[in-house]
């Protein structure tokens, strides 16, 4: 093969993969009650854990308190979110937003309902908060 098809077909493939992660349809997260979230342990050995999410305005949005799986995406670990048999790559990080901390956990409020507010009551503190985005 040339190398200006190979680089052609290099370009069409990671457009392709962008266009996945832009059309990333967070409305099926939001439908859904438990998904599952990828990561990897210190010894490179996948950890899915299931956990609530919330999504809206582009993003997903999950808590945790000293969570093995948070330990691994704060030391630089992948993340994925695992949706039935389909796994989406996505970036996350720790916003510093008291306003949209408020909104988030207003929105596990309407979801979860009166799981969550009794989950609420027995927190020792408040929990990490991830903004996942597509990537």
């Amino acid at each position: 093969m040339k190398p200006m098809v190979c680089v052609g077909l290099l370009l069409v493939l990671a457009l392709a993969g962008s266009a996945q992660a832009a059309a990333l349809d967070w409305q099926r997260f939001q439908e859904t009650d438990v998904i599952e979230i990828v990561t990897h342990d210190e010894d490179g050995d996948r950890r899915a854990t299931s956990i609530w999410i919330v999504a809206f305005d582009e993003h997903g949005y999950v808590r945790t308190n000293d969570s093995r799986w948070l330990a691994n995406i704060r030391r630089g670990s992948g993340v994925a979110l695992r949706l039935g048999e389909q796994e989406f790559a996505v970036s996350a990080r720790e916003p510093n937003d008291p306003a949209l901390t408020a909104r988030v956990e207003e929105q596990f409020k309407q979801k979860y309902g009166f799981m969550q507010r009794v989950m609420s009551t027995f927190r020792m503190r408040e929990p990490t908060l991830l903004e996942l985005t597509a990537r």
